[in-house]
């Protein structure tokens, strides 16, 4: 499990429904690095609009508590992209800049058009995922974001029903990434393994709603890049029971199916890389809890 999902955890504190401080957040992702399960944490996601914040926080903490190498961010860009671009480059240069490393940009889009004016822009350094609308249109999109040398990124929740893709909408994204070969990451509503209904955000009276899990994108993700059908990956990420899955020395499987660990290390190289999460605790306790092998 911790090859299968070495750095897949992308943590995002700062983001709803954790919603922490900078301050909290930075203490969090510091006692991850130092954690057990520290082999499973990716990048810090910060938006670009809140570094001049990060860089006092890095500086508090490493009084007490060693940095050691640098943090990799995820940075997330605003509308205004040619002051977010300066607001990136102003941190990377400043003293705080050298305890971080900048691994990926990311922002939306929402068609071509803007697909190739804003990938003319970005700088080619860092990984670059755009966040393609829950409607598509996919094959087109990501065509687009595979001409400008970007990764794909969708939203697979929020902390409201209308933040949710629908399962058919996720397999039709999933269909376009993996037909190009595209590497994507995804955010938000992925905190638990495997679908279910859950609690929308960390309030007692919160509403619950059917989430999709990591382990069915992950699993719905080596399907199709290894030969099934939409219908079937659909399925897959609709599986509500943990026991369709089974995971030993040999590979993953679901239910009749069957995929080696070799090619699910091809499916975190070019198919699903990370997924961000408010919390790093909520998917990895449950991970560990049902998920020893």
């Amino acid at each position: 499990m911790q090859r299968a999902f070495r750095g897949m955890v992308d943590y995002a504190g700062l983001f709803p429904p954790a919603s922490c401080s900078m301050a909290r957040a930075v203490e969090q992702y510091a006692g991850y690095r130092d954690g057990p399960d520290q082999l499973l944490l990716g990048r810090f996601v910060v938006a670009a609009s809140r570094l001049d914040e990060l860089g006092p926080e890095l500086a508090t903490i490493s009084l007490n508590h060693p940095l050691g190498a640098p943090w990799p961010l995820a940075v997330v860009l605003g509308s205004n992209l040619p002051l977010e671009l300066d607001r990136v480059a102003q941190f990377a240069a400043s003293v705080h800049g050298s305890a971080t490393r900048i691994e990926s940009l990311e922002l939306k889009v929402s068609s071509v058009g803007q697909v190739t004016h804003l990938g003319a822009q970005l700088p080619a350094g860092p990984a670059r995922f755009m966040e393609v609308p829950s409607e598509g249109p996919y094959p087109d999109l990501i065509a687009a974001i595979a001409e400008v040398g970007a990764f794909a990124k969708v939203r697979t929740g929020g902390v409201t029903p209308d933040a949710f893709p629908t399962a058919e909408q996720l397999t039709r994204f999933l269909m376009a990434v993996t037909r190009q070969r595209l590497p994507f990451k995804a955010t938000a509503g992925l905190h638990h393994p495997v679908c279910g209904n859950y609690p929308l955000t960390y309030e007692p009276d919160s509403a619950g709603h059917q989430m999709f899990g990591f382990i069915n994108l992950f699993v719905a993700t080596a399907s199709l890049m290894h030969g099934a059908d939409g219908e079937t990956a659909q399925s897959i990420l609709e599986e509500a029971d943990p026991g369709a899955f089974r995971v030993n020395e040999n590979g993953w499987s679901w239910r009749e199916l069957h995929w080696p660990m070799a090619e699910l290390d091809e499916v975190r190289q070019r198919g699903f890389t990370s997924f961000g999460s408010c919390s790093f605790e909520d998917p990895v306790s449950e991970l560990s809890a049902g998920w020893s092998t």
